[in-house]
């Protein structure tokens, strides 16, 4: 009855709360399941709001510099400003047009990450620069909002490229096993083997000469990826060992469904928990990986990210602590949110992973 406080069975007593839970989980979905256990880790809530907040920042940034780099494009004409004012020149500000308003005076939103303002160099945070300014005389925290797009872009890049080539690469070893899988075994290996990171500064070093834009980061991550598939690719693996026998399986076997149907329709969604974890915490290492580059002078400096200014003013910290720290912290949230969420996520998923 509704009105017990417990019921009591030959094995076990489900008291009142368990009840409710039970209750409550009826008709849910999967997804709606992980859900509610998400929102009951507190760290896991933390990680996720500090994730959405790097995230929501570095679409606003990259929107905000294209915008401004359209407006003050002399082409477009209606919305040029007036050229005698240096707030309507391109690579002094990020500025804003309000319509109805005088043209010639758009709204000045941030200092231009790359504008150097010879006047203020070294300034500690202030109001005007609330995160200080550099030794160029560049503003502090233009360079934080402005680096996030870059800084995100390198490591969900990076780890999305790795994802996939593990994942058709484990799928097929997986799903056919025999010689595929024996040769996929000795490759990753092999990999395994070579000292990642050293890898990387040796392939920088040999682009050097690369005078494109963010040319060496580009390199950094399709080496990155060749070379980093192996984990999902066991993962993955694995999986496909344990699902390949299943009934269902077996069942479309039997309807004539090709092996392409079978591992993209039936075997490959349900691995998708524990893709969606590795790519959730390989982010943050990826991130990570990337800054420490930078860190010890293997980045690129023609782009805007935290890991190269972090490089940039590592000599400063008891002179100018500004500097270095600002770049440093938001690394540093960066990475603590993606793996609080990671960790969450991973139990939500695979709830006997607390036990």
């Amino acid at each position: 009855m509704a009105t017990i406080e417990n019921i009591e069975t030959d094995e076990f007593i489900l008291d009142e709360k368990t009840l409710r839970e039970i209750e409550t989980m009826k008709g849910a979905g999967q997804w709606s399941i992980v859900w509610r256990r998400i929102k009951k880790d507190k760290m896991g809530m933390l990680g996720l709001y500090i994730v959405i907040f790097l995230i929501l920042m570095a679409f606003a940034s990259w929107i905000l510099l294209q915008f401004d780099t359209w407006l003050t494009k002399p082409e477009v004409g209606l919305l040029w400003g007036n050229p005698d004012n240096p707030a309507s020149l391109n690579n002094l500000y990020i500025e804003l047009w309000i319509p109805g308003l005088n043209k010639a005076n758009p709204v000045v939103l941030f200092n231009h990450p790359t504008y150097q303002f010879a006047d203020q160099v070294k300034l500690p945070p202030s109001f005007m620069h609330p995160f200080g300014t550099d030794a160029n005389g560049q503003d502090m925290l233009s360079r934080v909002f402005f680096g996030a797009t870059n800084s995100l872009a390198l490591g969900f890049i990076g780890q999305m490229t790795t994802v996939v080539i593990g994942t058709v690469l484990g799928s097929i070893a997986g799903f056919y096993g025999g010689i595929i899988d024996d040769i996929l075994q000795r490759v990753i290996e092999l990999l395994y083997s070579m000292p990642q990171f050293i890898l990387m500064i040796f392939i920088i070093v040999l682009f050097e000469d690369i005078k494109v834009p963010g040319g060496k980061y580009a390199v950094v991550v399709i080496f990155f990826a060749l070379i980093g598939w192996g984990g999902t690719a066991l993962i993955i693996r694995s999986n496909f060992f344990s699902l390949k026998e299943q009934d269902f399986v077996e069942a479309e076997r039997a309807l004539g469904a090709s092996d392409l149907r079978i591992i993209f329709k039936h075997i490959l969604p349900n691995s998708l928990a524990p893709l969606i974890i590795i790519v959730t915490l390989g982010i943050a290492g990826t991130i990570f990986l990337f800054a420490a580059l930078a860190f010890f002078g293997f980045g690129d400096a023609t782009i805007v990210s935290w890991g190269d200014d972090l490089n940039k003013w590592q000599d400063q910290l008891l002179e100018y602590p500004w500097m270095p720290m600002f770049p440093a912290l938001f690394i540093f949230f960066t990475v603590l949110g993606f793996n609080l969420f990671g960790d969450s996520l991973r139990d939500a998923l695979d709830p006997r992973l607390k036990d």
